[in-house]
């Protein structure tokens, strides 16, 4: 009777001293599920969700009897889509696939089912798993909280374990969300940085702020609180994309930007950081060099243009201020009193958050000339290399690289006229001889005869597919010279011009009838296949001119090694590019020989006094 009654308590203990996972911290894994799903663990708990493993075999009575309420407690819990992620693993190799998916049939289990072969039996080693079903539970920082959930007498049993370690109910019906919120830094100062923040749709919400690594550590042991909790109670708030400028910062200090994201239920996201160093006090009188690259495609290098001669005119603005906005009139006025980039100062314009198509839309809006430098084509990196803490900030240069104006304020037309006059700089009319299209149908207006020259701008190679006459024009022909060969008004061309360069043509028209000085406009239409081409076109009037009155000449056009002017007392010769930059300067009498084997391909202007002409260099 002794030993009977030992035996009974023996069994009793065994039973009641049930085995759990001796593991305090979680081991990763990945393994795939029985339906093919990869289950990788971290993932899993990095991504903010608590994980919860129940470890069973599938002829395990225990196992059978506690699978129902773990199920239960599953659609609870809200199905895997909210704060806790449910798997099962098994460690038996026996329990295949196969077998395992009978098993999710017959209790209804939908989370992930990890079988003996697929890596259930290595991972309940791992876990040094001896006694089934052991359930336990890891928190998103991996620790393991609970090492083995027994007895479960129901569904609730689970419930209220996981509510003591904050883990809430869900419905399975409702959305699940996934609120982000991203930040770009915009600019940074000695005292200031402006950062951008942008929630994505899950987002109702979020909370920022910007302090020292040190100085969150030091709040959080204050406050007895985690990061992200304390965000979303200290922080900033904000539900619309914002950008705002942290003032009174230390100089050459690392500072980290924080913002915790919120879910329409109030469910705080992933906390997102990024750091950023405050620049050194004290600005230098040297401007840095950039270069970046304008929304047409052009590359504008600082130095270069300084170097050649000019002093540069920079107008820092922001995309869609209204403070950016108001001076835009008076600096397009300056930009043509100051000669259209073609003498003394170089004008440019750079914006740090707007896109190379909000740029765009910026530029047609205001009728900008002058290369623009968005986002895309490198403003922020300018901006902030200067750097710039203000916008609009309005920059003046000397060719010498120091500053003649950091900041031209109020930014008006008087106050730029007086900073140019400061530095002792004239205005000049513009030269405007070449037409700038932005379509793929160009009409292009000629007299009796004429030579067209069509420079393709755009970023890419267009296919020249039809050059006609108006039909209007009966009376008139119209004989095309491309490349050496002759076309009586074509229209099934296919002629590539590659990015960069240029197509010439020559055109007689035999107008029976007609005052050989007539002038006929929109006579004839060249088409590409871009929809959004941008060509520069010359027009050469060559009867425009009266035979008697002293000319002047230009060859060979397009030009490869040389173009030679010729002309009576040519006095200063200017040479420009298609940006309005002075490339070259001579002084010459009744003929010039302009060494072009240095010069990139593409449209330059010589002028010479009053007379202006074109070239097209092609190497």
């Amino acid at each position: 009777m002794k030993k009977l009654f030992t035996l009974m308590l023996a069994l009793a203990i065994g039973f009641g001293l049930k085995a759990q996972c001796p593991l305090t911290q979680a081991v990763d894994f990945t393994a795939t599920d029985c339906h093919g799903t990869e289950v990788h663990l971290f993932d899993i708990l990095d991504g903010g969700q608590a994980v919860l493993i129940d470890f069973f075999y599938t002829t395990c009575g225990p196992c059978q009897q506690a699978t129902p309420k773990v199920v239960e407690s599953y659609y609870a819990m809200g199905c895997n889509m909210h704060d806790v992620y449910y798997m099962e693993i098994t460690c038996r190799s026996t329990d295949t696939d196969e077998v395992c998916q009978n098993w999710c049939q017959t209790y209804g289990v939908e989370y992930p089912t990890i079988s003996g072969p697929a890596g259930g039996v290595t991972i309940c080693n791992q876990y040094g798993i001896s006694q089934y079903p052991t359930v336990i539970l890891i928190m998103p920082d991996h620790q393991i909280v609970i090492q083995d959930l027994w007895p479960i007498s129901n569904a609730q049993t689970i419930i209220s374990a996981l509510e003591q370690h904050g883990i809430q109910q869900h419905d399975c019906n409702a959305p699940s969300y996934d609120p982000q919120v991203t930040i770009s830094v915009d600019q940074i100062m000695e005292t200031e940085v402006t950062a951008t923040f942008t929630p994505n749709a899950d987002c109702a919400s979020y909370n920022y702020l910007l302090a020292t690594e040190s100085e969150v550590q030091q709040w959080l042991m204050m406050m007895g609180m985690e990061l992200p909790d304390y965000l979303h109670t200290y922080g900033f708030p904000a539900e619309e994309m914002l950008s705002h400028t942290f003032t009174e910062l230390e100089p050459n200090t690392e500072y980290m930007i924080y913002a915790v994201p919120a879910d329409p239920d109030g469910n705080l996201g992933v906390v997102v950081q990024v750091p950023v160093t405050t620049t050194p006090g004290g600005g230098s009188d040297i401007i840095p060099d950039f270069t970046g690259t304008d929304i047409n495609g052009n590359e504008i290098h600082l130095y270069d243009i300084l170097d050649a001669g000019q002093a540069v005119f920079i107008n820092f603005f922001l995309f869609g201020d209204e403070y950016s906005e108001t001076p835009m009139p008076d600096i397009v006025d300056a930009y043509r009193l100051y000669g259209c980039n073609q003498h003394d100062v170089f004008f440019m314009e750079i914006s740090p958050n707007g896109h190379d198509s909000e740029c765009q839309a910026w530029v047609e809006r205001y009728g900008v000339q002058y290369p623009t430098i968005s986002r895309d084509g490198g403003g922020n990196d300018i901006a902030q290399s200067i750097p710039v803490g203000f916008y609009p900030t309005l920059m003046l240069v000397r060719p010498d690289h120091t500053f003649a104006m950091r900041d031209i304020y109020p930014p008006t037309l008087e106050y730029i006229i007086d900073a140019m006059n400061g530095e002792g700089y004239e205005q000049y009319p513009c030269l405007e001889e070449t037409l700038t299209f932005s379509a793929d149908i160009i009409e292009l207006p000629y007299a009796y005869g004429a030579e067209i020259t069509v420079y393709n701008n755009t970023s890419e190679d267009a296919i020249i597919h039809s050059i006609q006459e108006s039909n209007e024009y009966n009376f008139c022909l119209i004989t095309f010279l491309i490349d050496g060969n002759e076309y009586l008004c074509p229209d099934d061309l296919e002629i590539t011009l590659p990015r960069g360069e240029s197509l010439s043509m020559f055109m007689a028209c035999d107008m029976v009838g007609k005052n050989d000085s007539e002038y006929i406009e929109d006579l004839v239409t060249v088409s590409s296949n871009l929809p959004d081409a941008s060509f520069t076109v010359m027009v050469e009037h060559a009867w425009s001119v009266d035979e008697n009155e002293a000319s002047i000449t230009l060859f060979p056009n397009p030009a490869n090694d040389f173009v030679t002017l010729k002309g009576e007392d040519l006095g200063m010769v200017r040479v420009y590019n298609a940006l309005g930059q002075k490339v070259d300067e001579f002084e010459a009498t009744g003929e010039l020989n302009i060494n072009t084997a240095g010069y990139g391909n593409g449209v330059y202007v010589v002028k010479a006094g009053e007379k202006a002409m074109r070239f097209v260099v092609k190497h």
